[in-house]
């Protein structure tokens, strides 16, 4: 949008809401050039706060601010507060400090501000939230997005002659684009740290160096402008001194938005109404008919019967091959209650005479029927599947549709086949040394759901890591060996969002830290959720016999701590033995398998990200996708600095990648090769760099 639309609104008041809409940095950048004259008045007016400006376009009131020397004077001090990344963000008790550096290591399967150009922002005094506003403000000029501090750099003849319009000489200009040109720091950093800033400590070579995370300006106003465009999912964090955190949380009022994508853990059979056995013997229905209401069925389906909409051969066969795909995911999804009640019956020994009066109904017959019969239920199961696209509105039009007709049956016959055929080769064992640990059934309660600033959803997989690194480094202080918790996999039974925001401890406060109180509410989001996790421990002979000969010191050291929030083992009337060591891959998947249906693999992905829309695109296309933190890209030379909890300190950014929600029958039906092959996370530590990937 070019500046002259907005200029021919002749209503004052819905001028003026939609000019400081557009100068602000949660909104896309408005085009200015050839008005640099009106946009400098703009600018000037909105130094003032807003009851003292009637009209944003008067030049009597802007003439007055720029010959008030008192008064630029205060806005060019401010230029000394641009950040490219905020350290106040989210506590703003960090104070009299200023982050301005260069992007970091350019990584195609992470999104940060390396994604684009360099760009500020502004934090300090929330008293000069405004006057900070004439030199910070954004716009697109010539094709560029810049602010006014960086146009003046350029010593351009295109706002010498804006200037000189309202009264200020060529000398005074020249004068003035020095004095800000002066003040623009392309680096500042901090000598020390302040005691309000977080650290993480990572290892680093030989030892551990200490990390500051600060998030990105351009990143979180890109995902702002994204927000209020409602082009993603996002949820909202309230900060209750947003002038005080940054001119970008000050515009929003204080709302900030993040992307929520928490994973979709279907809830599973609890009480007498909802038992499968019950739903059976009155005549319902134990698929999960929510499956068939997805999107992502619906436009599948779509895709296959106008497949032959586009151009090139080419691309009619990725597309068919796309929603074959999802097609048959829904059908998992959507036959998963049915197969996990067949496995119970299989494994567990359920008796079926109890479901003797429902004998005709095609739940008990998938049940009851030996593994080479079941694809002869092809055809009464094409038929059920219909009858259910053909109760609910939303889907009736795809009912025995002509085109989906054979696309179905054939994903259904893939599905009885393939389910039987358990794809369980044996994994030949090799003469490595390894065990895998499988912590089962953990509980976590008020755990950190931002992963990272931008993302809500799961805890961290760096949390994940952390917490790993401490149980190895208490296992070989107490064996007095040298395991190496290499990687792990991840897999969410339960999860649950926690409503509300946590009251701060008390602890001392002030100049002088003498003062006993609260701190003030820094909002969060929060999660309970129970998992397993499956970690690969690597070590020589001695070692891994060392652990072996003492199985229960693998529990007496399980930390107690993940993600923020309390750990804990299962509960002692489960009967689980939730601690177990595997030297043979093919037992452990042999238990795996089993893991409930209604959970999820959190997974790697090889997405690459070019910016925020190509994420986004990946997130609407894919509903198993999820943004997550991926880990630190370093904004800063390691050294010391006075405040640090190692020798060696460093800020970092933190790194917004994808990871991939599989059910656990996906992973069931892929076999145990795929598995071991796909599933496991570890930390790739480099110089630059310290980020999660598949292994």
């Amino acid at each position: 949008m070019h500046l002259k639309e907005l200029l021919e609104i002749t209503d004052t008041t819905e001028r003026d809401r939609l000019l400081r809409r557009a100068f602000s940095p949660y909104t896309a950048m408005i085009d200015i050039t050839g008005s640099e004259a009106v946009a400098l008045i703009i600018l000037l007016n909105l130094t003032y706060r807003k009851n003292q400006v009637d009209d944003l376009l008067d030049k009597q009131l802007a003439k007055q601010a720029l010959k008030s020397e008192d008064h630029i004077n205060k806005c060019i001090k401010e230029i000394a507060w641009f950040h490219t990344h905020n350290l106040k963000y989210p506590d703003i008790r960090v104070s009299k400090q200023n982050l301005a550096v260069e992007p970091p290591l350019l990584h195609s399967y992470v999104l940060s501000s390396a994604n684009y150009p360099k760009a500020y922002g502004w934090s300090h005094d929330s008293a000069k939230v405004n006057v900070a506003k004439l030199f910070i403000s954004y716009f697109k000029w010539q094709d560029e997005d810049c602010c006014l501090a960086q146009a003046l750099a350029t010593y351009s003849n295109n706002w010498k002659a804006a200037f000189t319009s309202l009264g200020l000489s060529v000398k005074a200009y020249k004068s003035l684009c020095g004095t800000v040109k002066g003040e623009l720091y392309e680096e500042v950093i901090p000598d020390s740290i302040d005691r309000y800033s977080r650290q993480v400590r990572i290892p680093y070579y030989a030892g551990y160096v200490a990390v500051t995370p600060v998030i990105s300006h351009v990143v979180q106003s890109k995902i702002q402008q994204a927000a209020i465009e409602k082009q993603a999912r996002f949820t909202k964090l309230e900060f209750t001194r947003p002038a005080s955190v940054s001119m970008l949380a000050a515009s929003l009022g204080g709302v900030v938005n993040v992307l929520n994508y928490p994973p979709d853990i279907r809830t599973k059979y609890h009480g007498l109404s909802n038992s499968r056995q019950f739903k059976l013997n009155n005549g319902q229905t134990v698929f999960n008919v929510e499956a068939l209401l997805k999107p992502e069925l619906i436009k599948a389906l779509e895709g296959i019967i106008f497949s032959n909409n586009a151009l090139a051969l080419k691309q009619r066969r990725q597309q068919k091959v796309k929603n074959i795909k999802e097609l048959r995911n829904t059908l998992l999804e959507w036959f998963s209650p049915v197969f996990e009640w067949r496995l119970d019956v299989i494994e567990n020994g359920d008796d079926l005479e109890q479901l003797e009066s429902a004998s005709d109904q095609l739940e008990y017959k998938i049940l009851s029927l030996p593994d080479n019969e079941l694809p002869s239920l092809t055809i009464p199961l094409f038929r059920l599947l219909n009858e259910m696209l053909g109760s609910v509105s939303m889907t009736q039009r795809y009912a025995f549709h002509p085109k989906l007709m054979s696309p179905l049956k054939a994903a259904l016959q893939w599905l009885l086949i393939n389910l039987t055929n358990q794809k369980n080769e044996l994994v030949e064992e090799d003469d490595e040394h390894y065990r895998y640990l499988h912590l089962s059934g953990i509980r976590v309660f008020d755990a950190q759901a931002l992963s990272n600033p931008y993302c809500s959803g799961i805890p961290s997989l760096t949390a994940v890591w952390g917490m790993l690194h401490s149980y190895q480094r208490k296992l070989n202080e107490a064996l007095g060996t040298n395991l190496r918790f290499t990687s792990f996999s991840w897999f969410i039974k339960d999860y649950a969002a926690v409503a509300g925001k946590k009251l701060p401890e008390l602890s001392l406060q002030g100049a002088q830290q003498n003062k006993l109180k609260r701190p003030g509410i820094i909002d969060g989001k929060y999660c309970d959720l129970a998992f397993d996790l499956i970690v690969h421990i690597d070590g020589y002979d001695d070692d891994l016999q060392a652990v072996d000969s003492e199985p229960d010191i693998l529990k007496a050291h399980f930390p107690s701590n993940f993600a923020g929030g309390v750990m804990h083992q299962p509960e002692l009337t489960s009967n689980v033995n939730w601690c177990c060591l595997y030297s043979n891959e093919n037992q452990l998947f042999e238990k795996l398998r089993r893991l409930p249906l209604s959970g999820c693999w959190v997974m790697p992905t090889d997405h690459k990200i070019e910016d925020l829309d190509e994420l986004l695109l990946l997130l609407n296309n894919d509903s198993k996708l999820s943004p997550s933190m991926m880990g630190y890209l370093l904004l800063t030379e390691p050294k010391a600095r006075v405040g640090a909890l190692e020798k060696l300190h460093c800020y970092a950014e933190p790194a917004i990648g994808v990871v991939k929600y599989e059910t656990a029958i996906s992973i069931r039906l892929k076999g145990i090769s795929n598995y071991f092959k796909t599933s496991f996370w570890m930390l790739d530590a480099r110089e630059k760099f310290m980020l999660m990937k598949k292994v």
